[in-house]
């Protein structure tokens, strides 16, 4: 097996970014905000310090660069187009340190892999420490926020959706919620990693078809070694495997699912299966429905050019009006919106 050792220590050293943010939390006790993070993208570090980032000039310049950031970003979610290499399918990046990144959602598929100490995910209304050897796969349109303990080391690997999709790996479970497994102390995996990370970094012939093949095989290996501890995170931890095969058959019948249904599915009666849901999932099967149609809608606005009806039609909603109003109470714009905000991102406009 290939020795990283000399990666390991490439990736612990703290970059200009990092740096910048450890002086800060050595200072201030406080990690570098994201506008200041974005501050020093543009400015860049060497011409700067933790006096002249917090002078009211640069502050106010800040903001504005971190309200026109969530502006773009916030409803739809960070994009493919912005946040991917235009020519590869797989991306791999490490996690900075001493920088508070803002909860967001993706339209990627993202994993994160603590190789070195631990760190703290925030996923809706969960928060996870993830040790070394933790590794979480995180759906499309999930909020969520990662932040490294101190110097801790954690890779994150992004994956678009139409790649993941036709990646074939065997036994993956259905990817509504994240999930998590636990490798512990595992060479394979990390090396796994450590080869993907290699190969972005050297840039060679064929890096695109050895990093997309490594990353299935990573998974795989992760699903051969360590399904017995793969959990779950939903809006609360589920302690009964059987709402999870729920969860995944409402999923996969989503359009026409019923309560009646899935009661008679399961062998259940329908009061008890309704109690059963909510206390266990955290929400009823009702709220769980509408979740899945309406971010079914969300990927159909980004993707095709249907007219609201025709979404209404393939998602299962009767009420065009209604889909509306509950589209809206979900991400906080309308469906006409939500298409126009995501438009301009993948023109590069700004929003007047």
């Amino acid at each position: 097996m290939a020795s990283y050792r000399h990666l390991i220590r490439e990736l612990s050293r703290l970059d200009p970014y990092e740096k910048a943010g450890h002086d800060s939390f050595q200072r201030t006790g406080a990690l570098l905000r994201h506008g200041q993070y974005l501050y020093l993208m543009m400015h860049g570090t060497d011409r700067h310090t933790v006096e002249t980032i917090n002078d009211p000039p640069a502050l106010r310049e800040q903001g504005q660069i971190a309200a026109s950031f969530h502006e773009r970003y916030g409803k739809t979610g960070l994009t493919e187009e912005d946040f991917m290499p235009s020519d590869m399918n797989v991306a791999i990046e490490k996690l900075l340190r001493y920088i508070e990144i803002p909860a967001h959602s993706h339209e990627f598929i993202e994993c994160a892999y603590v190789l070195r100490g631990s760190c703290i995910h925030r996923i809706g209304e969960n928060e996870v420490i993830q040790q070394e050897g933790s590794f979480i796969l995180v759906p499309v349109l999930t909020r969520h926020q990662l932040i490294a303990v101190g110097d801790s080391l954690c890779l994150t690997l992004k994956i678009r959706l139409s790649h993941f999709v036709k990646m074939s790996v065997p036994h993956l479970p259905t990817m509504i919620y994240p999930i998590s497994f636990q490798c512990g102390e595992d060479p394979a995996a990390e090396s796994m990693l450590l080869f993907l990370y290699e190969q972005q970094k050297l840039s060679l012939p064929y890096r695109k078809e050895l990093m997309e093949g490594a990353a299935a095989g990573l998974m795989t290996y992760i699903l051969q070694r360590y399904m017995d501890t793969m959990q779950p995170l939903y809006s609360i931890a589920l302690r009964d495997q059987r709402i999870l095969d729920m969860i995944n058959y409402m999923y996969n019948h989503y359009r026409t699912i019923t309560l009646h249904e899935l009661a008679a599915q399961f062998h259940y009666n329908e009061s008890y299966l309704s109690r059963m849901f909510q206390e266990q999932a955290g929400r009823s099967f009702s709220e769980t429905v509408k979740d899945f149609k309406l971010r079914k809608a969300a990927e159909l606005l980004k993707t095709k050019s249907w007219k609201l009806d025709q979404i209404c039609e393939e998602i299962g909603y009767s009420d065009t009006r209604q889909f509306i109003r509950s589209f809206k109470q979900m991400f906080g714009v309308t469906p006409d919106r939500f298409r126009k905000l995501e438009q301009q991102t993948v023109h590069g406009e700004r929003t007047s």
